[in-house]
């Protein structure tokens, strides 16, 4: 975990608040053992992802919004990757 709170460079509101609240999501992630509980966070975090893929302030010939898009597919992969590994423990 990290010792001081972390914040994007991305200067946008949605991504802001949504980067904190999946920062949290994620260390909670790390914090489980167990996969079923790791997938109840992931489930969670992708809908904090959707936010952003699915952003209204969207605009493709911005640089920040094109970040948030990686960082939002990343962070969706990471949580179908979970949500995967639970599906193949049962």
């Amino acid at each position: 975990m990290h010792s001081q709170k972390e914040t994007s460079k991305i200067q946008c509101d949605i991504h802001q608040e949504n980067f904190a609240a999946m920062d949290v999501i994620k260390q909670q992630i790390n914090h489980e053992s167990s996969v079923d509980k790791k997938a109840k966070y992931a489930e969670t975090l992708l809908e904090r992802v959707a936010c952003l893929i699915d952003c209204p302030k969207y605009n493709d010939q911005e640089s920040d919004c094109e970040y948030c898009h990686v960082f939002a597919a990343l962070n969706k992969r990471t949580a179908e990757l979970i949500i995967k590994a639970k599906r193949l423990s049962q």
